[in-house]
């Protein structure tokens, strides 16, 4: 095994450098156009209804165990959190359409976070007015604490089971403000899910009717870029966020509480959650992998990018968590620094490889900052 993950790594990085006299593909319209359509309707408007669904349930969870706070409540409630943040996870690279309308996708989960802003919000929501938790008033307020990191720190964090157990006013109050996040993810979620579907104009229709007078985007193309940005998305958070930040320089810097959710011990789940489902955009039906094998023309690349998402996923799974401790581990920390590598590479694949085989020029920086 690691000779083989040496080899793939050497394979991406050498296909990864720019190509001598390299042409952009020169794709008809009619392809962007089918490709953005089999992505939007086969790939996110089902994870945004599994997050719908999902969210309902959680809502549904907290309400159950406020009025009847219990341990069997509360272990029901966080297989409840896990549930809906990991149909988050499957959705969270989508950064374009209604999720970006009203701060959505920060106020799902406002992370990285090094400014423990998510910790002091959530600290204000504990002591401010029953007014506050409103739905229409937390929607407004700080979107720090709003999402699945304040949740969590509420549901997972040290000696939370017996605050939330107490039975006193404190209790009853950390209930309210769990009982409001629930509400508020499930409204948003359900929000995302319709704007996308329904109503006077779909976002489906938005993508359709790309190049249009009303549209915003010029060209089909743009509105395939941020499906690309999306792919390169799901990569980046592994590499450069979820990894990296815990991984710190050295074993001496490791850094395992900046760790994405390791209070609950999901951060590693995440990883790998990202991944798979980077994998599943890269080869849904009718999208990416079909381009550019199909109309692009490249098979080879497009069976570097198959074989770079399962040696990345393989090599998650290899992984011996909880990633928190597996950084501060002589033994493990290897397994989790060779992702990194790999990860990297897949990155700058994405960004180099298959944008060019779509024919989707990149301005600078096109990729960074979503």
């Amino acid at each position: 095994m690691p000779g083989l993950i040496l080899r793939l790594f050497l394979l991406l990085s050498a296909f990864v450098l720019p190509v001598a006299g390299g042409q952009a593909a020169d794709l008809d319209e009619a392809v962007y156009r089918r490709l953005n359509e089999a992505l939007a309707t086969g790939y996110v408007v089902p994870r945004y209804a599994a997050l719908e669904k999902a969210t309902a349930a959680l809502e549904a969870g907290a309400k159950t165990f406020c009025a009847a706070p219990s341990r069997t409540h509360l272990v029901e409630l966080r297989r409840r959190y896990v549930e809906a943040s990991d149909a988050w996870q499957r959705i969270q690279h989508v950064r374009f359409g209604p999720v970006e309308y009203f701060s959505r996708s920060a106020r799902f989960a406002f992370w990285p976070d090094p400014r423990n802003s998510v910790g002091r919000a959530l600290e204000e929501l504990l002591k401010a007015e029953p007014a506050a938790l409103d739905p229409a008033a937390l929607a407004r307020g700080n979107v720090a604490g709003q999402g699945f990191p304040a949740l969590e720190r509420l549901m997972f964090a040290d000696g939370t089971e017996g605050l939330l157990l107490a039975g006193d006013d404190g209790a009853r109050r950390r209930c309210a403000v769990l009982h409001a996040l629930t509400v508020n993810l499930a409204r948003m979620a359900a929000d995302v899910h319709h704007e996308w579907t329904g109503g006077d104009r779909p976002f489906l229709k938005v993508l359709a009717g790309a190049g249009g007078t009303d549209s915003p985007y010029q060209q089909p193309s743009e509105a395939t870029l941020d499906f690309v940005k999306a792919l390169h998305l799901s990569v980046e958070l592994v590499s450069d966020h979820k990894l990296a930040r815990p991984l710190g320089q050295a074993i001496q810097a490791a850094r395992p509480r900046l760790a994405e959710a390791w209070r609950s011990g999901r951060s590693l789940d995440n990883v790998r959650l990202d991944l798979a489902a980077g994998a599943d955009l890269y080869g849904a039906a009718d999208g990416f992998s079909a381009v550019v094998k199909g109309p692009a023309k490249d098979v080879a690349l497009d069976e570097l990018l198959r074989r770079a998402f399962a040696q990345t996923r393989a090599s998650a799974e290899a992984i011996q968590g909880p990633l928190e401790s597996a950084v501060e581990d002589a033994k493990r920390r290897p397994a989790i620094e060779r992702l990194v590598r790999e990860t990297a590479a897949l990155k700058a694949l994405i960004a180099q490889r298959l944008t060019e085989a779509l024919g989707i020029p990149l301005g600078f920086n096109a990729l960074d900052g979503d």
